[in-house]
């Protein structure tokens, strides 16, 4: 800037003017854009799918006791994590400014107890259904994977293990994908949500064909 010709031209406004001139020009020095906010997910209330009893009519009232979902360190926190299969897809992302409302342990844990109760079924803790049936979840993916920069898929991957009395009944793998509707973190949390109730429900059919009584 040339300071002289500056200083010049505010000489020329007056007293009044260039008083009014240096408070606008302090304003818009001191001014900061607006901070974005920090937005958290769940997976919101029941679909009235998820919550429609859907037991054979041949099978009793399910009783079953769940215990801690497991999940690896690097997915044990409230971020919202992506990976880019087109660039490097080892590496875990996480959003900066959208976040999950508890880790995905908990959200899948509490989301799996709730359909299950809506459903007729007796939930328990671990600690407290000494005589039932345990389920135990373990998570190995839980993200957003990008296969192009316009273009994404919520994938959960997960192990159901149900043991009774200190003996394993059965283990089964569970994978779901599901493609968000649009390539951004919301568009992920959804498609997340979607994933999650389609696991639950594999995971609902699974145990009522087992022989737990």
């Amino acid at each position: 800037m040339n300071y002289p010709a500056f200083l010049d031209r505010l000489g020329n406004l007056g007293n009044t003017g260039a008083t009014v001139f240096l408070l606008m020009l302090l304003t818009a020095c001191s001014s900061t854009p607006v901070t974005q906010q920090l937005q958290q997910y769940d997976f919101g209330p029941l679909s009235t799918t998820a919550s429609a009893t859907s037991v054979p009519p041949n099978q009793g009232k399910l009783q079953i006791s769940i215990a801690e979902v497991t999940i690896p360190p690097a997915l044990d926190s409230n971020a919202m994590l992506y990976r880019l299969q087109y660039d490097n897809v080892q590496q875990l992302k996480a959003y900066s400014l959208h976040r999950w409302s508890m880790p995905p342990a908990q959200l899948l844990a509490q989301r799996l107890k709730a359909v299950l109760v809506a459903q007729g079924a007796d939930v328990l803790a671990n600690t407290d259904g000494a005589n039932l049936p345990i389920l135990r979840l373990e998570i190995d993916e839980f993200s957003q994977i990008f296969t192009a920069v316009n273009q994404s898929n919520a994938h959960i991957s997960l192990r159901a293990s149900v043991i009774k009395g200190h003996k394993l009944i059965a283990q089964k793998s569970f994978q779901q994908k599901v493609a968000t509707n649009t390539a951004d973190a919301p568009g992920g949390a959804r498609a997340m949500r979607e994933a999650a109730d389609a696991s639950i429900a594999e995971i609902q059919t699974w145990i009522m064909s087992l022989p737990l009584k």
